[in-house]
């Protein structure tokens, strides 16, 4: 009894098969396209870093988190600059391996699309803080604006190519098949920052920062299948 739905199996395997490798071919087409443009770097972001180092723990952490509140006070009186703290550390000082001291360091992010007034606050904060790094973004918004402009500039120029390479075969159009969207851009990293030493004098000049471009490109990858001729 067991052998009738076996045999039955049997049967229609080959009869699928068959159907399979008798489906027409289709005339697939894999094409891209993209668009690319330059776009200013709007957003200023700053990391500067305040070290101090003592023989008790507990003194080079008072000086530290006391010059991180004078540091953040004056930033958040900047209505057009973010300020934000990142890692805090704790290391001990060795010396033929006794431990004689303690260095304690943290870190302070600033960024702003007014570059004006984060230079000039940066002028103010090298009195106790140095510099780390300087790095140029764009910012979300504008990113956001461009990307879906380069999108609908990507997507007319895969159009045209298509209808073109239809053209070319002497098709009468095309059907799209699958397509893939990407953007990207390259990003600086953050460049590292040669005045550290201007940092704890009473008065240091403001630095002189000028911002960049970057390219923002969007990339369309498809397949299309040509009409019949």
């Amino acid at each position: 009894m067991l052998l009738r739905p076996l045999l039955a199996c049997l049967l229609v395997a080959p009869m699928a098969a068959g159907a399979d490798s008798h489906e027409p071919a289709r005339n697939l087409v894999t094409l891209s396209a993209s668009a690319k443009e330059d776009v200013a770097s709007d957003l200023l972001v700053i990391q500067l870093f305040v070290e101090h180092e003592a023989r008790e723990q507990a003194a080079a952490a008072n000086q530290v988190n006391a010059d991180m509140s004078w540091a953040l006070a004056t930033a958040k009186a900047i209505n057009a600059v973010k300020a934000q703290t990142l890692d805090y550390r704790t290391h001990p000082v060795y010396d033929e391996q006794r431990v004689t001291g303690w260095r304690v360091h943290q870190a302070l992010r600033l960024e702003s699309a007014d570059h004006g007034a984060l230079t000039n606050l940066l002028g103010t904060l090298q009195q106790k803080l140095a510099i780390e790094s300087v790095a140029y973004q764009i910012s979300d918004s504008v990113r956001s604006a461009v990307t879906e402009r380069l999108t609908a500039e990507a997507i007319k120029r895969f159009m045209a190519r298509a209808r073109k390479i239809a053209d070319a075969f002497g098709r009468g159009g095309y059907t799209l098949v699958n397509v893939n969207i990407d953007s990207h851009g390259f990003t600086p990293p953050p460049m590292p920052y040669d005045g550290r030493a201007l940092a704890m004098q009473a008065e240091v000049a403001n630095p002189a920062i000028a911002p960049g471009q970057q390219a923002l490109e969007v990339g369309i990858t498809g397949t299309i299948e040509l009409a019949a001729p």
